[in-house]
């Protein structure tokens, strides 16, 4: 009587032992098999892999635009003394607002048409009509107004003001903190305003091909959306404790189901 009992008490124990392992196997293949970022690159130190991006294009200047823009010379002094002139040094001063015919007024340069040009032609314009007033004008030209929108499951979802144009999509999930572990990679929503159109684009960021995409640069004004995981998701919009008991009722019950199965198989 006492071996059978062992008997029945050791079935019970391994296949409490297997449920778990089954249970914790499933688990976390299915959580984390897709954390990761590029999960096509081969996994081994002696492999390298190269990939082409996606050529990057400067963004062009458009109407509303703010543009920060100095100008450094080396001037002549009254007497014939050399010295150097900085014009716009201040950022909040010389920040100028393109019109809406394309123009801006810089102090001691004058009136610029910069519509529809890349803040490096920008520079090369402003630079010619410099020379007319200053000697070897040395241009510098950005944007004050390039921003982006992260939102959805990253640390820290806000709208972010940059100052290099040369923003990848990557570069803005670093800039809002990373992914949360259950954001999903796998489906990332760029929308962007082209023509008076929405346009929305996704991502995997499980794959290189991320890097292939003419989407893969950001413009300013886009929002980059991490959608949650199913689990997060539910939290946000359920009853927690209800969620806990239902998830307690079950377990017990697969428990009770379990040992039943196993008695009845001794006997």
């Amino acid at each position: 009587m006492f071996l059978k009992s062992f008997k029945r008490f050791k079935i019970v124990l391994s296949g409490l032992a297997i449920l778990a392992t089954v249970s914790a196997i499933l688990t976390s293949c299915t959580s984390a098999k897709k954390v990761p970022y590029f999960i096509d690159i081969a996994d081994s130190t002696k492999n390298e892999y190269t990939l082409k991006e996606y050529n990057y294009q400067e963004p062009i200047i458009q109407v509303n635009d703010q543009l920060f823009v100095s100008v450094q010379t080396i001037d002549t002094k009254p007497g014939g003394e050399g010295g150097t002139t900085t014009l716009g040094a201040n950022e909040k001063a010389n920040s100028f607002v393109v019109d809406k015919n394309g123009m801006i007024e810089v102090p001691l340069v004058g009136i610029v048409n910069v519509l529809g040009q890349t803040t490096t032609e920008a520079k090369e314009t402003i630079r010619k009509k410099a020379s007319t007033y200053y000697v070897n004008p040395i241009v510098n030209v950005r944007f004050l107004n390039f921003y982006i929108n992260v939102l959805g499951d990253v640390s820290r979802p806000g709208k972010y003001v940059v100052n290099d144009e040369k923003t990848s999509v990557l570069d803005a999930i670093a800039i809002a903190g990373d992914l949360s572990v259950t954001g999903k990679r796998d489906n990332i929503l760029l929308i962007r305003e082209e023509n008076g159109q929405k346009r929305f684009i996704r991502f995997n960021l499980n794959s290189t091909e991320l890097f292939k995409s003419p989407y893969y640069y950001m413009r300013s004004g886009d929002v980059l959306y991490v959608e949650q995981g199913k689990a997060k998701a539910r939290t946000g919009t359920t009853d927690t404790s209800k969620d806990r008991y239902i998830t307690l009722t079950t377990s017990v019950l697969s428990l009770f189901v379990v040992l039943f199965t196993l008695f009845n198989s001794t006997k």
